[in-house]
C-alpha cells in the first residue's frame, strides 16, 4: 500500500478519535447522574466509573498514538477494551457487581499474604495487625473473575478475541511480543533492539477500529443511565463517521501494495 494512503487512514482515524473523545468528555461534564432508588446507587457508581476510567485510558491512547507511540497505544486500548467488557457484563446483569467486590476482595487477600510474607517488610506493629486481621477472614468463598466469561452469549464477544490477541502480541511479555523488539539480520547473524516498534498496518487499522466500537459501547451503556444528554446527535454524528473511516480503511487495505 502506497504510504500516504497509510498516513491518509491513520489522520482519518486520529481526527475521528479526537472528536470523540472531546464528545465523550462533555458528556461526563454535563448535568450529574440522578440516582433515585438506593439500590441502584451502586451500580450506577460502578458503571460511570468504568465509563471514565475507559476514556481516561481512551484520551491516553490518541496522545500516544499521536506521538506515532503505536505499541504503546495498542496496549493502552487493550486497558479500554478490558473496562467496557466489564461494563457490558454489569449492563447484562446487575448481579455482576458481587462478582466484582468477590473478585477485588481476593486480589487484596492475595497482596495482603505477599506483603506479610515479605522478608523485608517494614511496616509498624500497628499496620502488621491491621494487615493481619483482614488476612484472618480468609478467602470467604470468593471466585476470580474470569475475563473469558465476560462476553459469553453476547453480541460483543468479538472483543474478548481483540482483547486475547493484545494480550499475547503486546502487553504481556511473551515470546511473540518479544518478538517485535529484536530484529536479526539473517546474513551476518547480527541484531538490532526495536525500542518503539512500528506494527503492521493492518494492526493499526484493527486497534482504531475496536477502541472506536469500544468507546461507542461504552457511551451507550451510559446513556441507559444518564438518560438524558444534549450530545445524542453528535454521537450518531461520530457513529456515522466511524463507519465510513472504517469502511474506507478496508478499501484502502485491499489495495495492492
Amino acid at each position: 500500500m502506497p504510504e500516504n494512503s497509510k498516513t491518509a487512514r491513520s489522520d482519518a482515524w486520529i481526527d475521528w478519535l479526537r472528536d470523540y473523545v472531546a464528545a465523550a468528555t462533555r458528556f461526563t461534564q454535563e448535568d450529574p447522574v440522578e440516582v433515585t432508588a438506593e439500590n441502584e446507587r451502586e451500580l450506577v457508581a460502578i458503571k460511570a466509573a468504568l465509563y471514565a476510567r475507559a476514556l481516561t485510558l481512551c484520551e491516553g491512547a490518541l496522545l500516544l498514538i499521536e506521538n506515532d507511540r503505536q505499541l504503546d497505544f495498542r496496549v493502552h486500548t487493550r486497558g479500554v477494551i478490558e473496562a467496557v467488557m466489564h461494563l457490558i457484563a454489569l449492563d447484562r446483569d446487575a448481579t455482576f457487581v458481587t462478582k466484582m467486590k468477590e473478585d477485588d476482595y481476593r486480589s487484596r487477600q492475595r497482596r495482603v499474604k505477599l506483603h506479610l510474607d515479605a522478608r523485608d517488610f517494614k511496616g509498624s506493629d500497628e499496620v502488621r495487625q491491621l494487615l493481619e486481621g483482614f488476612q484472618a477472614q480468609g478467602l470467604q468463598g470468593s471466585k476470580s473473575i474470569d475475563a473469558a466469561t465476560l462476553l459469553n452469549g453476547s453480541q460483543f464477544e468479538r472483543l474478548y478475541r481483540t482483547y486475547r490477541d493484545i494480550s499475547g502480541d503486546a502487553a504481556h511479555v511473551s515470546i511473540t511480543s518479544l518478538d517485535r523488539h529484536y530484529v536479526e539480520n539473517p546474513a551476518d547473524r547480527s541484531a538490532m533492539l526495536i525500542i518503539h516498534p512500528t506494527l503492521e498496518d493492518f494492526e493499526v487499522h484493527m486497534t482504531f477500529a475496536e477502541l472506536g466500537i469500544s468507546m461507542t459501547i461504552a457511551t451507550l451503556i451510559l446513556m441507559k443511565v444518564k438518560i438524558k444528554t444534549d450530545l445524542w446527535d453528535e454521537f450518531q454524528a461520530l457513529l456515522r463517521r466511524y463507519r465510513e473511516v472504517a469502511r474506507a480503511s478496508v478499501v484502502l487495505q485491499d489495495e495492492p501494495a
